[in-house]
């Protein structure tokens, strides 16, 4: 948390988010935003640069009921949520990539990339063993809990690309995107071993290839 490079944006009860950003090399209307999520035994802003992307690696050191990070906040207060949520925003506007936003993460990370990316109504979503039900809550009736209550038939929805090898809870939230006809993939998982930079530079370029 004493990283120099570390900036944070606070709310109203003095709460704060810290993250890294780095800018694309050069400023373009066309250098998109990848949010990149780091899961929940992995609390640090992640050193990456990749060519023409604007790269925004926030640290959740908060936790839902004190049991792991989630991207939501503590005790049913989605603080951490609302936070993320700005902080795209304010990026976005500054870079003006609002129309270009991608996220990546993987377990809890990957819950977070999805949540988020159905919020700010990114482009894409890659997630790789992506939780989608959280356990261990007493309000199940907000959406935040399953992941699959978010989606609908009318609303805007990332593209999402799906990597697990834990069939059931990534094939619940691939029928229920299915169900709404919302676009999603479970046929790109990047063979990198334990080189997280190795995977997002092939989940980058994917996104190139596709989406732009």
């Amino acid at each position: 948390m004493h990283d120099e490079d570390l900036l944070y944006i606070e709310d109203d009860n003095g709460r704060k988010l810290y993250y890294r950003f780095t800018p694309a090399a050069f400023i373009s209307n066309f250098a998109p935003l990848l949010v990149l999520l780091h899961n929940e035994e992995k609390p640090e802003a992640n050193h990456f640069e990749y060519k023409m992307w604007n790269v925004l690696t926030p640290i959740d050191n908060f936790a839902y009921d004190n049991s792991a990070s989630c991207w939501l906040g503590e005790k049913g207060d989605f603080f951490v949520k609302d936070l993320l949520q700005e902080l795209i925003k304010q990026i976005a506007d500054k870079y003006e990539c609002e129309d270009h936003i991608y996220l990546y993460g993987n377990s809890m990370g990957g819950y977070g990339a999805i949540l988020h990316g159905i919020l700010c109504k990114a482009n894409a979503v890659y997630a790789h063993a992506p939780h989608i039900r959280l356990e261990n809550t007493d309000d199940t009736g907000s959406k935040e809990y399953d992941l699959s209550h978010c989606l609908n038939p009318k609303d805007h929805f990332p593209i999402f690309y799906l990597c697990d090898n834990r069939e059931s809870e990534t094939a619940y939230f691939v029928d229920a995107c299915k169900k709404h006809n919302i676009e999603v993939h479970l046929d790109f998982c990047p063979k990198s071993g334990d080189d997280e930079n190795h995977t997002l530079k092939k989940v980058l370029d994917m996104f190139s290839r596709v989406t732009f």
